[in-house]
């Protein structure tokens, strides 16, 4: 809109300033020179410029970024700065039916570059369309739409991080779309997750751990492709008023070939998001079973240039449950402005069942408070302050302060 303005205005100008070099100029002469201008602008819009049709933009730019503080209180001189995240992104009609969108993703004051997304969408029928490319895994509701002002807390939860490794991407095809109203739908076949690794393989570095699955996500450049899952999604938003309830399922063998054994993951997600009012909340659970964890361990502890961690567990789990109070329209107070007080707990088990004769390290295992308040003067910005408190099986806690700024645009 912003492009068809100023295109409009420039026009007017040019109008004047032709006007201003003499009255002697015939009406004729400055329609001609009029129609000139009108077909260069014709020109710049067929090929991208001021929007395609009346309808859409062929190029919209989008994207986000946020700024974090801590400060684990335990360790002196442990408090931290980091502009965590600025991130560009482009969708470009290409034809009526055909979609591109992609992001990039520039982490710790730009010193890294990650390729979140890119992909087209063959837009088909509402019931059934495709998609291709480097795509967001479809696994519980944050992974794929984990802008920061979508949640409340600084950092995202932890659940989030360990069990579902948000941001989870990686290269594919598949299927998505609303069969009726209230019903969405995701099915993907993409590159597995990889549980080990060694030196001399592309994708070292990348694999399971004892802190879970997170390490098995890799950028596209580093990965083996070797083993292929399938990953679904399916969410139902018109149950009941305020209600959104949501499944994933992740399933396919995950050691590319590096030994016999597949290391099949299966990871089953529910989610459950509801507002009323004032109040709003969510909860996620989540469950990864890992086959053949003793003969991923025993490889990695094989050496021969293996790097991979010894401490992969048969079954990771955990859950979490967040409950918030938007407190303008808790107080009555006629604004627009937000502000949303907001607990949550949860428990994470990246070692929740071990092969035999492994012993759990019980400092994975541990139940998280949090406490905080995130200011939304607009719904694209938000101001945040939280405190972690975390609790191991270990029996060591430790507290975390964060302050955050995040955006969207």
């Amino acid at each position: 809109m912003k492009r068809k303005v100023g295109l409009t205005v420039l026009m007017v100008l040019m109008f004047f300033m032709l006007a201003s070099t003499g009255f002697a100029a015939s009406t004729e002469d400055l329609e001609r020179k009029l129609d000139l201008l009108s077909d260069e602008v014709d020109d710049l819009k067929s090929r991208g410029f001021g929007g395609g049709t009346t309808e859409y933009n062929r190029v919209t730019v989008h994207g986000y970024g946020e700024m974090h503080f801590q400060n684990q209180t335990q360790k002196h001189g442990n408090a931290q700065v980091d502009n965590h995240r600025f991130v560009i992104g482009v969708h470009a009609v290409l034809a009526d039916w055909i979609h591109l969108n992609a992001e990039i993703d520039f982490e710790h004051a730009a010193q890294t570059m990650e390729y979140e997304f890119g992909y087209l969408d063959f837009l088909l029928d509402p019931a059934l369309n495709v998609r291709a490319g480097v795509i967001l895994a479809p696994i519980g509701f944050l992974n794929e739409y984990h802008e920061p002002p979508l949640f409340w807390t600084t950092e995202r939860p932890l659940l989030q991080q360990k069990l579902i490794p948000t941001s989870w991407n990686q290269a594919g095809a598949g299927i998505f779309g609303t069969p009726t109203d209230g019903i969405n739908y995701r099915l993907y076949f993409m590159n597995s997750l990889q549980s080990i690794s060694n030196s001399t393989t592309t994708g070292q570095n990348s694999e399971f751990s004892s802190s879970g699955i997170r390490g098995g996500r890799s950028q596209l450049s580093k990965v083996k492709s070797n083993d292929f899952s399938v990953l679904g999604r399916v969410e139902f938003s018109k149950l009941y008023p305020g209600l959104q309830l949501g499944f994933s399922l992740v399933h396919g063998d995950t050691t590319h070939g590096l030994i016999n054994e597949g290391g099949t993951m299966t990871l089953l997600e529910a989610d459950i998001r509801y507002r009323k009012g004032w109040f709003d909340m969510n909860a996620s659970i989540v469950n990864t079973r890992v086959e053949d964890a003793a003969a991923l361990n025993t490889f990695c502890d094989s050496g021969s240039g293996n790097q991979c961690d010894t401490g992969i567990a048969k079954n990771n789990f955990g859950f979490n449950v967040q409950a918030g109070a938007h407190l303008p329209q808790l107080m009555g107070w006629k604004t627009s402005h937000d502000i949303v007080a907001h607990a949550m707990f949860e428990r994470i088990r990246t070692q929740d069942e071990m092969p035999s004769g492994t012993a759990p390290d019980r400092s994975k295992n541990y139940n998280n408070y949090h406490f905080g308040v995130a200011y939304l003067p607009i719904p694209a910005v938000s101001l945040k302050l939280d405190h972690l408190h975390q609790v191991t099986e270990a029996n060591t806690s430790s507290d975390t302060i964060y302050l955050g700024m995040a955006y969207m645009y």
